[in-house]
């Protein structure tokens, strides 16, 4: 059972508790993480917060140890008459940029795989902003097709500029995900981060992640 919205502090034998002297309150997207470490008995300890921006969550997957910072989409960009107008990936993009630090510590101080974590709070399908092309276009750029003025021909599509994870950008992420939550799962789906300083050790995560692994496609002058 799914726990209802901001009602229950989740408890199971493998979760080790709050790292610090108090326990502060949580949001709708940690107590679904927990209760989805939990379910899959999943170890984790929530990190202690600090004067200066720190990551959520130390999860231990057997011998692999992953940072998680969790983030929520809240503004829903609908209006009254249902009406709305969206770029794909800008709400994933600017959750990007307001984590960098978290993520970076996580990767750069504790030397560990760290991932930055979506719920979609804003739409109750939870698919307004954070479907698998949202999450794609914000990481690698938004999906492009050259047209040749010569021939009239278009090119395969690639991915274009407004790319917010890049060779030498944001390497601390090892991937970007979504949870989601619906009538009865609660699911975790990885972006990993091809570019990622540490990289997630896909083949040592469960299977209750849905870990995606990407390859890029090339870029084309659509010039033939």
């Amino acid at each position: 059972m799914i726990p209802p919205p901001r009602r229950s502090f989740l408890k199971c034998p493998a979760n080790r508790g709050y790292i610090g002297n108090e326990e502060p309150s949580k949001t709708r997207s940690e107590e679904l993480f927990e209760f989805f470490l939990s379910r899959n008995r999943i170890q984790f300890d929530k990190l202690e917060e600090a004067s200066s921006p720190r990551p959520d969550y130390l999860v231990e997957i057997g011998a692999v140890k992953v940072i998680f910072e969790v983030k929520e989409l809240t503004r829903d960009i609908r209006e009254a008459d249902g009406a709305f107008q969206i770029t794909t990936g800008n709400s994933i993009r600017s959750l990007i940029n307001g984590s960098r630090k978290q993520i970076q510590y996580g990767a750069k101080t504790l030397g560990l795989p760290s991932v930055l974590l979506i719920y979609n709070r804003a739409d109750q399908l939870q698919m307004l902003g954070t479907d698998d092309r949202d999450f794609l276009a914000a990481m690698y750029g938004e999906y492009t097709v050259l047209v040749s003025h010569r021939t009239g021909r278009a090119s395969e599509p690639f991915h274009g500029k407004n790319q917010s994870l890049q060779e030498s950008k944001n390497t601390s992420f090892s991937a970007v995900g979504r949870l989601k939550d619906s009538t009865k799962d609660v699911s975790v789906t990885l972006f990993e981060n091809v570019f990622a300083l540490i990289p997630l050790p896909s083949e040592r995560i469960p299977s209750c992640f849905d870990v995606r692994q990407v390859r890029l496609s090339q870029e084309a002058d659509g010039s033939e």
